[in-house]
């Protein structure tokens, strides 16, 4: 009997401490997988912090080539109208805006290479409140084009169904008014 105590005893120690060594080893991992989401967390934001570095002296940078340049009309930091390049026909009116790349514009990249900025051409019917992309072109940072589309499908649905289609349909609307 004292031998079956004993052996009983012995089986519930080792038993005990397995069970133990199994919770503290969970806790350890517990541990290191905290820490590395507080360092994934650290790391994101420096990365979040620098990207918008980026974008605001890309702005800066923008800006200054397109701030003394008369072609231009500024609607935004980031959205420009091509004044030589607006045409009215019976309808409507159309143009060319260069959009930066920011925070507010976000563009993405073309098989890899970051896009700078956009050239699109819109029409817009002023009295139906209809926005057409007619074509767009898409640089790198070193004006190099990487995308030119011309849209042939014909869909001009109410401006509220583009990003910045108001910026875009009270420019031209505006200039189709006031011719300026």
């Amino acid at each position: 009997m004292k031998k079956f105590f004993i052996i009983s005893i012995s089986i519930f120690l080792l038993l005990s401490s397995f069970t133990f060594g199994y919770f503290v080893k969970k806790h350890i991992d517990h541990k290191k997988i905290s820490n590395w989401n507080a360092e994934r967390k650290y790391l994101q934001d420096k990365i979040n912090h620098l990207t918008e570095i980026n974008y605001k002296l890309s702005k800066s940078v923008n800006h200054m080539k397109t701030e003394f340049d008369e072609k231009w009309l500024e609607l935004t930091e980031d959205i420009y109208l091509e004044k030589d390049s607006i045409t009215k026909s019976k309808y409507s009116i159309s143009g060319w805006f260069k959009v930066f790349n920011s925070i507010e514009n976000p563009i993405y990249d073309v098989d890899g290479v970051p896009v700078n900025y956009e050239l699109i051409k819109y029409d817009v019917g002023c009295n139906v409140n209809a926005l057409c992309l007619l074509h767009i072109k898409q640089y790198d940072k070193n004006d190099k084009i990487l995308t030119d589309e011309i849209n042939n499908y014909g869909v001009c649905p109410d401006y509220s169904g583009f990003v910045n289609g108001e910026i875009y349909y009270n420019a031209l609307c505006k200039y189709e008014k006031d011719g300026k």
